[in-house]
């Protein structure tokens, strides 16, 4: 199988999870990339980027099956964005379509390409899709030109809510917040729904294997929905530690994303905060069900 977006902290979960199994895997990466597991035997290394056509071209030859995770999660910049999570796309299923006998593509989209619930407690995929920032926007198109290829060799698209675990570094924060003892929670009501990245990689396993999943597109999530406030206390909790809750104002929350976009702009670094994740934040339901992936796959 060719794994895109290797590197990061889903590709490194399922590179790794694919050689236990002993299935040889192709990891697209850039040379620049620092790869957080050491590479075993059943793992070579394709140099390149889903932004350069032929580099995909050459890492596609002679695969079964495409796992493409590579896009950009976040950044204020819209076509730096688009050029990743869309046009990358293109490229990836450009590529699948000159393999012979590829068995499956699977697009690892976003619960933000779908949007928040917004007129019912939870979204699911019989629900229109609108998307409330431009990384969501091009999360979709992402979708849309994936979905687009399935005449020619098998798709399915997979949206995970919101992914925690090892090597995870944004939802890490609370965990540190946590364990120094103040937590800094904006001031909204929000609910989000949340899965464990080792339950994705199993998921994105299932969706690949099932005949049944062929066209078809699946949230994947627990299930249920949790406030910022109860995700910290689970993590109190396990941690046993007791903390302080501090909400902050949401004006001061757009100050800091403003701050974290000139930042950017300055360093070229994408800021964890800025105006695209303010305008997800103003909804309060990003919860999905996750009854079809359960009903179709079997998925627990």
């Amino acid at each position: 199988v060719l794994i895109t977006g290797a590197s990061g902290f889903v590709g490194s979960h399922l590179a790794e999870a694919l050689a236990r199994e002993k299935v040889n895997v192709k990891l697209l990466v850039r040379k620049t990339s620092r790869l957080p597991f050491v590479p075993t035997r059943e793992m070579e290394l394709c140099y390149g980027d889903v932004t350069d056509l032929e580099s995909v071209r050459r890492a596609a030859q002679g695969t079964e099956a495409i796992y493409h995770l590579a896009g950009i999660l976040r950044g204020s910049n819209y076509d730096h964005l688009k050029n990743v999570n869309a046009e990358g796309t293109r490229n990836v299923c450009e590529a699948a379509e000159g393999v012979k006998g590829l068995k499956r593509l699977l697009y690892v989209s976003s619960l933000s390409a779908a949007g928040p619930a917004r007129d019912k407690p939870e979204i699911d995929e019989k629900d229109p899709c609108r998307p409330a920032s431009h990384y969501g926007e091009t999360k979709l198109m992402g979708e849309e030109i994936a979905l687009s290829y399935r005449d020619k060799f098998p798709v399915t698209v997979i949206r995970p809510g919101a992914v925690y675990g090892p090597r995870e570094t944004d939802i890490f924060a609370y965990f540190k917040m946590v364990r120094r003892g103040l937590v800094a929670i904006p001031r909204l009501t929000q609910k989000v729904s949340f899965i464990h990245v080792l339950d994705l990689i199993e998921a994105m396993i299932q969706a690949v294997h099932s005949p049944q999943a062929v066209g078809q597109v699946y949230f994947v999530s627990n299930g249920k929905g949790y406030s910022w406030e109860e995700f910290s206390a689970f993590i109190g909790q396990s941690l046993k530690r007791s903390y302080l809750t501090f909400k902050v104002p949401m004006g001061i929350v757009k100050i800091v994303a403003v701050l974290g976009e000139v930042a950017e702009k300055l360093t070229g670094k994408a800021s964890m905060l800025n105006m695209d994740k303010v305008k997800e934040a103003a909804f309060p339901s990003w919860v999905c069900s996750n009854r079809k992936i359960r009903e179709e796959l079997g998925f627990n």
